[in-house]
């Protein structure tokens, strides 16, 4: 009976240790979080690779913008970046995305000036002011340069930087 019940804990032991920590279901805290607030017109994509939740969709007042962002960050901790991606109706709707056109044409005729960065692979996407950075360059400097000139930029209210560092083979 004993070897039985140390065989199955030896067994409980291996398998909790190889499969290791779990990692969070951030979109489902997210949303989790946002319907307990009563924001329930917002919705959260959590981007892994990016480590960084999304929020999307449409609320009354600026105050409800900013509190659902305050709310998931709350919800999240330090476990993931928080990009505000929401609109505020009837203010933001008309001409977000003109601006955000405006804004992705911009950056890019920024960085095809720059000597180093325009034989970069980089892409801007952007959305109610919140800039996402795709795509690769040759240095962890390149990469800080791209995400400097995005946040220098009028317009942009948050960056996620999630170029990838790639240094060319010689």
């Amino acid at each position: 009976m004993k070897l039985a019940l140390g065989c199955l804990a030896a067994a409980t032991l291996i398998a909790t240790t190889a499969c290791g920590p779990r990692t969070p279901d951030y979109e489902k805290t997210a949303d989790t979080a946002l319907s307990g607030a009563a924001l329930d017109k917002v919705n959260a994509d959590y981007d892994k690779d990016a480590k960084t939740i999304h929020l999307k969709g449409t609320v009354d007042t600026e105050n409800d913008r900013q509190r659902a962002a305050d709310v998931v960050q709350k919800a999240v901790g330090d476990g993931a970046q928080v990009a505000n991606e929401v609109t505020v109706a009837n203010k933001d709707e008309g001409i977000a995305d003109d601006l955000d056109g405006g804004i992705e044409t911009h950056l890019g005729n920024l960085v095809d000036q720059e000597a180093d960065l325009k034989d970069d692979s980089i892409d801007f996407d952007a959305n109610n002011g919140v800039v996402t950075i795709t795509g690769s360059v040759k240095s962890a400097a390149e990469r800080d340069k791209v995400g400097d000139i995005a946040r220098s930029q009028p317009g942009v209210k948050d960056v996620v930087n999630s170029l990838e560092v790639k240094p060319k083979a010689k």
